[in-house]
């Protein structure tokens, strides 16, 4: 039968535990091969070395406790997590237990339990925790933490520049999801290189991101740095072959006395919020009239939801003429809103809120149902209705669907229908915009570009789009007569539209002498107050009717 002293000799040769025998100076008489593979040694090596030796130097303050302890008999066990190094000087945690064995001279043996890959998973654990799974930046909970430090001081000296990356969902839905996260990628790096020393630079998810910066604590301090943030940020790059220049909408806001994490975030974010509704690459600095603004706009979008439920969307009918004879050719539909204590709001009052809150779709259906039902009540009427479509109904919101079954449920034939789309949601159109759109030329539903003029490049986007119409940004009205820049541009798209064959309106004329100079110019159609202004279908007449034999507005 083995001895006692057999069976540990097994199992000191040949267990799965890194063991050790270390004498009460701690110097290691005796390494097995398990815990001398870990470090890198042989047992021969590692004999006459001294604990300390192979111990992290932030561990080494409790080895004479430790062995004090043993020596006096205090404990005859002791547990203890550590960290060992190898010989090529990487860390291994342990979880280690000293055994004192009776006898002198004293003797300590040491059972050794690799922890590393334990530890290793729980840190992953930890950091994914703790940090955004694409650019390996703190995430919010993080940001939280480290802005809670700060503002715990008396007096915090702090900024927060809250960033959203302009327009990138055109991105994902140019390209793809694969080139907006390289996109994300490349813009976290530069906010990085950019940020200083001691700065959290955090992305809250999707196209957001928090720069946290202590000892800043003026407005002048933190509107540079947001500046240089975003000139970093404008740089331009390169995805899937095509050059893509990011900018950044930024929201500002200093830390004060007594102030929570989460209010110091939020602040930066309405800022932010209003930053935006300025224009791309802005930035502004939070007040308390923007958080006024933001709890009336959360007001205004919980009103909104309501009115859609109630049916407090109206639709306003404005005719379109001829302007040579006033026989009334086309009308638009023109969304209104019945507030019950406000009154009768025009969509300057809330079709910003509207598109924040993603209710444009909702909205849209409402219109689109109500001009076919128009059409649909006044079948002696040969000319079509107008709707304004949103670029946020075009591209995945399931538009042309829409578009049909309010035709269908209408009874009314697709040529009765047309579509304005603003230039600016044109030029931004995606190949899943185009495709739509080719869908409703296709359902025989004529398209039109309103606000022609505005955008950055207008001839092309007529070009590139499947549209037959346009109409004249009405600040381009408001300078007939100059002999100038508004009587040239007004001359120039006149003679596009009819090189190019399609319908041509002028909008806002409000005076003879506008209306004069529109025909002068070449345009044959027009819409504004001069004729009439938008009236609810049922202060225009079912009978209206005309004589053209063609369904084209022209």
């Amino acid at each position: 039968m083995a001895t006692d002293d057999e069976l540990f000799r097994t199992a000191f040769a040949g267990g799965a535990l890194g063991m050790a025998v270390l004498d009460a100076s701690a110097c290691l008489l005796e390494v097995n091969p398990t815990l001398a593979t870990w470090l890198g040694h042989t047992p021969q090596d590692m004999a006459g070395l001294m604990l300390s030796h192979i111990t992290h130097p932030d561990d080494l303050g409790r080895d004479q406790r430790l062995l004090d302890r043993l020596k006096r008999g205090i404990a005859g066990h002791i547990h203890t997590q550590r960290r060992l190094v190898t010989r090529s000087g990487e860390v291994v945690w342990t979880r280690t237990t000293f055994s004192r064995v009776p006898g002198e001279p004293m003797r300590i043996v040491a059972q050794v339990e690799d922890l590393t890959e334990a530890r290793r998973a729980q840190e992953l654990l930890e950091h994914r925790t703790l940090h955004d799974h694409l650019t390996g930046l703190p995430n919010r909970a993080l940001l939280l933490d480290r802005a809670t430090v700060i503002l715990d001081h008396p007096a915090p000296r702090a900024a927060c520049i809250f960033l959203d990356i302009d327009d990138f969902t055109l991105v994902n839905e140019s390209w793809g999801h694969e080139a907006g996260d390289r996109l994300l990628l490349e813009i976290s790096r530069r906010l990085q290189m950019a940020s200083r020393p001691g700065d959290t630079v955090a992305r809250l998810g999707g196209d957001e991101f928090v720069v946290l910066a202590p000892g800043i604590d003026s407005a002048d301090a933190v509107a540079d740095y947001a500046t240089y943030l975003q000139e970093a940020v404008n740089r331009p790059v390169a995805i899937d072959g095509h050059e893509v220049t990011p900018s950044a909408s930024a929201g500002l806001t200093l830390a004060v006395p007594g102030m929570s994490a989460e209010a110091l975030i939020r602040d930066a974010d309405v800022a932010m919020s209003s930053a935006k509704r300025s224009g791309r690459n802005s930035a502004e600095m939070f007040s308390e009239d923007m958080r006024r603004d933001a709890r009336m706009r959360l007001s205004v979008e919980s009103e909104l939801r309501a009115a859609l439920r109630e049916g407090q969307l109206q639709v306003h009918y404005q005719p379109i003429v001829e302007l040579t004879t006033g026989e009334i050719r086309a009308y638009e539909a023109l969304v209104r809103w019945l507030h019950p204590q406000r009154g009768l709001l025009m969509p300057e009052d809330f079709l910003g809120v509207c598109e924040e809150a993603n209710l444009v779709v909702p909205l849209g259906e409402v219109v689109l149902r109500d001009a076919c039902r128009f059409l649909a009540d006044r079948p002696g009427f040969d000319g079509r209705v107008l709707v304004n479509v949103s670029a946020q109904q075009i591209g995945g919101a399931g538009l042309v669907e829409a578009v049909r079954d309010a035709i269908t449920d209408a009874g009314i034939h697709s040529s009765r229908l047309a579509l304005e789309i603003t230039e600016t949601g044109m030029l931004l159109a995606t190949q899943a915009t185009r495709t739509e759109l080719d869908a409703l030329t296709e359902l025989g539903v004529e398209l039109l570009i309103d606000d022609f003029g505005t955008g950055y490049s207008a001839l092309s986007s007529v070009l590139r789009s499947p549209v037959s119409g346009m109409k004249l940004a009405r600040e381009f009205t408001l300078r007939l007569g100059d002999e100038s820049t508004g009587d040239r541009i007004s001359i120039a798209i006149s003679s596009l539209v009819a090189s190019l064959k399609m319908t041509g309106i002028i909008e806002g004329i409000e005076t003879e002498e506008q209306r004069r100079l529109a025909i002068a110019h070449g345009w044959k159609l027009a819409q504004g107050y001069l004729f009439a202004h938008p009236k609810p279908a049922a202060q225009i007449p079912h009978g209206l009717a005309w004589d053209s034999p063609s369904h084209s507005l022209r």
